[in-house]
């Protein structure tokens, strides 16, 4: 039997006997990621960290990087279906997107984290972000050894991504150019994919200091005597027409559309700490406003919560 052959059916074993492993490892990250999600944006916005689905590499995929390893190395012996997975880590992986680059490094920050990895044993870690790679590509790694009911533990990877970055791959047709894929990239798609994903990494520091902005405007912290300022000021009704956790958005009689921000809801609810806004307030809810107006915006700021 040819030495191909050979390696072929060595990765048509490992599909066939671990397969199940596989699988039920990707779901058992899933469900820690979600509870990661959870524990790391309490209190905020869920959709800021999304675990987006998991794969396992095709068949093929799998054969080519190790035919390549080989080629690169001829004193490389696989002999077991562990070798092959040992030699390629990446069989099984998973997807985190993230809305901005601060939440991609509180993930990948956690990703690292002993104290939160549990059973799981963090094996390899890359940051493709700074620097990205010379194609363009950016995103964050992690590889872990997952525990296994079926067998031995498994390696998976854990991508982590803001939701441009991952855009990029898709505008790029990154999977078309890939090593071992069918096309090889010409010097212009080089040139094209890197100028494309220096513009989306420009957008994604401005979407950071864009949430950084709204954050600082609506959960400042209000003056002593902001009930005293607020009398003094005209009030009105308003319609709230849009709502989330940071803020909602509410329109006058005259149609001229306010924020209304999370530090004045909080005061009126009486709580301490971060609050969800569309936890007290609902879309079509009237409300009683002053109204505040300065070089940033235009606020609503309501006197009383609905059903108060």
């Amino acid at each position: 039997m040819s030495a191909d052959s050979t390696l072929r059916t060595l990765v048509e074993q490992a599909y066939a006997q671990r397969l199940e492993a596989w699988e039920s490892a990707a779901v058992q990250i899933k469900h820690w990621l979600k509870a990661q999600q959870r524990g790391l944006l309490k209190d905020k916005d869920i959709s800021r960290l999304d675990v987006d689905g998991h794969r396992i590499k095709d068949s093929a995929r799998t054969l080519k990087k190790l035919t390549e390893k080989l080629e690169d190395d001829p004193t490389l012996h696989l002999e077991s279906v562990g070798d092959v997975e040992d030699q390629i880590r990446d069989i099984v992986g998973v997807k985190v997107l993230c809305k901005s680059p601060r939440d991609q490094i509180m993930m990948f920050d956690s990703l690292r984290d002993p104290q939160q990895l549990g059973s799981f044993v963090l094996v390899d870690e890359k940051n493709y972000v700074d620097p990205p790679k010379p194609s363009g590509y950016r995103a964050c790694h992690v590889t872990l050894q997952i525990p296994s009911d079926h067998g031995e533990p498994v390696f998976a990877e854990i991508q982590v991504k803001t939701r441009l970055q991952d855009a990029w791959g898709e505008l790029t047709h990154e999977d078309m150019y890939k090593p071992g894929a069918a096309m090889k990239p010409s010097e212009l798609h080089g040139e094209f994919a890197r100028a494309m994903a220096n513009m989306l990494a420009t957008v994604d520091d401005m979407a950071d200091t864009l949430a950084e902005e709204l954050s600082a405007l609506t959960n400042p912290e209000p003056d002593s005597d902001l009930a005293a300022q607020l009398a003094e000021q005209r009030t009105i009704v308003v319609k709230v027409r849009a709502t989330g956790p940071k803020y909602a958005l509410a329109v006058d009689g005259d149609g001229r559309q306010g924020l209304i921000p999370a530090f004045a809801v909080r005061r009126l609810a009486e709580v301490k700490g971060t609050i969800k806004v569309n936890e007290f307030v609902q879309v079509d809810d009237r409300l009683r406003v002053s109204v505040e107006e300065d070089s940033k915006g235009l606020y609503y700021i309501p006197l009383e919560l609905p059903g108060h």
